[in-house]
This record gives C-alpha cells, sequence and structure tokens, in this order.
C-alpha cells in the first residue's frame, strides 16, 4: 500500500490522484497518526455495493447454500445448463 505524509499529499494532489488509478488498495495519507485513503470513485462504488449487498440476509443463505452443494459435489456443467 502506497503511503504520504499530508503535507506530500497537498504538494502532489495531481500524482496521488493518477497513482490511485494504479493502487489496488488505495493511496494512504497519514495526519498526526490518523490514516485517510484515497480511492477511485469507481472503488468507493464498489465497496459500497458489496457492503450492501452483505446486509441481505437472503442472498448470504443462498450464497451459503451453494457452497454447500459445491464442497457436495452438487454441481453441473455449462453443457446441462446451456445444451
Amino acid at each position: 500500500m502506497y503511503q504520504v505524509t499530508v503535507d506530500y499529499a497537498k504538494a502532489n494532489l495531481e500524482e496521488l490522484c493518477d497513482r490511485t488509478e494504479k493502487e489496488p488498495d488505495g493511496v494512504v495519507i497519514v495526519r498526526e497518526n490518523r490514516s485517510y485513503i484515497l480511492i477511485t470513485q469507481e472503488e468507493w462504488e464498489s465497496l459500497a455495493e458489496t457492503s450492501e449487498l452483505m446486509q441481505d440476509s437472503k442472498l448470504l443463505q443462498h450464497i451459503a447454500s451453494a457452497r454447500r452443494e459445491y464442497a457436495a459435489g452438487e454441481t453441473i456443467i455449462m453443457e446441462q445448463v446451456f445444451g
């Protein structure tokens, strides 16, 4: 994870915005023992959507059920579904 001080971030914001595109975990900006993460809007939207989905108890039950079926070998191949 790429980490910089707040003073560096102030002086190099354009560079950090470009770097954020390449850093999968974003850019960490540190100020007085606190950390802030700079991420792209797309990454933020993805995280927000994942968080929302993880609160859907029915969806989580379906995922758990599918994992159990997979672990038990209860799977079908693509040709069985699509012919």
